[in-house]
This record gives structure tokens, C-alpha cells and sequence, in this order.
């Protein structure tokens, strides 16, 4: 997700929380998580693409408008990636999460999850980066990723696995032409859209089941408030295994008590595992 430019919405143009009410009432998306400052920015996207002046006139034109729900959804959880975005990073999982990740028998089950995955650039570039490091051998593997986000219209494009030009612009050409068939779009090959399932959770509203060996959750965390991040870092403690490893954005870190159950594994790249 990016910032917009644009100014914020003051406190003159209204308190926010009828529309917290009319989002949770027609969609059951809670919006308090975010940070105040960052919510009036969007929504000030939004007042000035209909000519609403204060936050009142919104909600009563959102009420009446049925498309511009979905506006204002896409307009809060805007994801703008590409494939293998802050390359370095991915080269340090592929250095320092994978050799363990991959060191147990085949028939060992390997669970990633990625947070936040917009179009499924991520999880795409992690499958991709496994297909290259297991090469022959991921055929008898039994690896899963698994892919979450809130917005249902982003995660059908996402199974599409269609994309732009523009966000390919990190990957290696070679990679372009063995992973990719190009049409009207670049559509990502079968075999890797297969390794990647996309469903739709709030990691809030509805706590993760499961558990996993690697967690992918870059650049959620810097916009919501510091009790909601502690939650979802208690959230990523519980599901991971013991050695499971843990990747945030680079501008972000671990808070809360849950803190304390990871060791960092490269300071700079934001990669850590869970100790045990």
C-alpha cells in the first residue's frame, strides 16, 4: 500500500466514525486498525473524487451509491508491488530461510504464508524463488503457499495471475521468458500459479489457524495502530513452528510481548525466527 497525495481530511470535515459504521454495517470490514492519519488521508481520496464536503456528505453519498463502496475499499487497501520488489531481501531468504526451510525430508510438508498479497506479486516471486532453488527436486516436494487479503476483487485478479509489464520491471529476464506467457498480459505459468492458494481473511477480525514455516508480511504493519500490530505479531508467534522464520517490511518491527519469541536473523532485511 502507498500514500496518495493529496491533504488529509481535517477534524473540520467531520468525525470519522459514521463511516466506520457504514463500512463495518455493508461489509463487516473494521476500519479502526488503521492509523487516523493515514484513514483521513484516503477518505480525503475519496471526498474530492465526488465532490463530498465533509465526511457526513460521504457516508450519505456512499448509502446511496452502491459502486463507490468498492471505490472506497480499493482506494484504503491500494497494493502497489512488483515481482521480487526490494530484491535483497528476497536473496536473503533464499541465503538464510531456505537451506532450513528445505533441509528435512521431502515428504516433509513446507507451509508460507504471505499477508497482505495484493495481485500475488509476492507469493508469485516466493514460488518463483523456490522453483529456482529446488530446481528438479521440488517435483517430489510438498510446498504450499498460501495467500491472504481483504479485498475479494484484488485476490481474483490475483488466481488470475495476469500482469503488466511495469511489474516484472525487477525480474530477470530469464525469468521472464521461462516463468511467464505473454498475451494480452504476462500470465504467470500453470505449474507456479498452482503452488499459490488465495483466499480472502481479515488477520484481525478472524485469527489465522494452522501452521506455518515461513510468514511473508511486508509493509501492513506501518499502517495500523500499535495495539492492532501487536495483535497480529501474537497472531504470527502462535501459527509459526518453532524455527519458522518470519520476514517484515524493512521499515517495520516487531512490538508487543510476543516480541520476545523471535531471534533476528538479518537486522537490515527485517527476517527473523521464532526461537524453539
Amino acid at each position: 500500500m502507498i500514500s496518495l497525495k493529496g491533504q488529509d481530511v481535517s477534524e473540520d470535515a467531520g468525525n470519522l466514525d459514521p463511516l466506520h459504521r457504514a463500512v463495518y454495517r455493508k461489509t463487516g470490514m473494521d476500519l479502526h486498525p488503521y492509523k487516523e492519519k493515514f484513514l483521513r488521508r484516503r477518505v480525503a481520496v475519496r471526498l474530492r473524487a465526488t465532490g463530498c464536503e465533509n465526511v457526513a456528505r460521504y457516508v450519505a453519498y456512499l448509502e446511496s451509491d452502491e459502486e463507490e463502496l468498492d471505490k472506497l475499499l480499493l482506494c484504503l487497501t491500494i497494493h502497489v508491488s512488483s515481482f521480487f520488489r526490494n530484491p535483497s531481501t528476497f536473496r536473503a531468504v533464499e541465503e538464510k530461510v531456505f537451506p532450513d526451510l528445505f533441509a528435512g525430508p521431502p515428504s516433509r510438508p513446507v507451509r508460507l504464508w504471505s499477508v497482505g498479497c495484493a495481485r500475488g506479486e509476492e507469493p508469485y516471486s516466493l514460488a518463483i524463488l523456490i522453483s529456482e532453488y529446488l530446481g528438479e527436486d521440488l517435483r517430489g516436494r510438498n510446498v504450499r503457499i498460501e495467500a491472504i487479503d481483504i479485498d475479494e476483487k484484488i485476490l481474483e485478479e490475483a488466481k488470475g495471475g495476469g500482469f503488466r509489464k511495469s511489474q516484472l520491471k525487477e525480474l530477470d529476464p530469464s525469468l521472464e521468458k521461462k516463468y511467464f506467457v505473454k498475451n494480452a498480459s504476462y500470465r504467470i505459468v500453470p505449474g507456479i500459479r498452482k503452488m499459490v492458494k488465495f483466499h480472502r481473511l481479515d488477520i484481525l477480525m478472524d485469527p489465522p489457524a494452522g501452521e506455518y514455516d515461513f510468514i511473508l508480511c511486508r509493509n501492513l504493519l506501518i499502517y495500523i495502530e500499535r495495539k492492532p500490530q501487536e495483535q497480529i505479531v501474537e497472531h504470527f508467534s502462535r501459527v509459526l513452528r518453532p524455527g519458522g522464520f518470519l520476514a517484515l517490511g524493512r521499515t517495520e518491527v516487531l512490538v508487543g510481548p510476543a516480541r520476545e519469541a523471535f531471534e533476528v536473523v538479518d537486522a537490515r532485511e527485517r527476517i527473523y525466527r521464532k526461537a524453539g
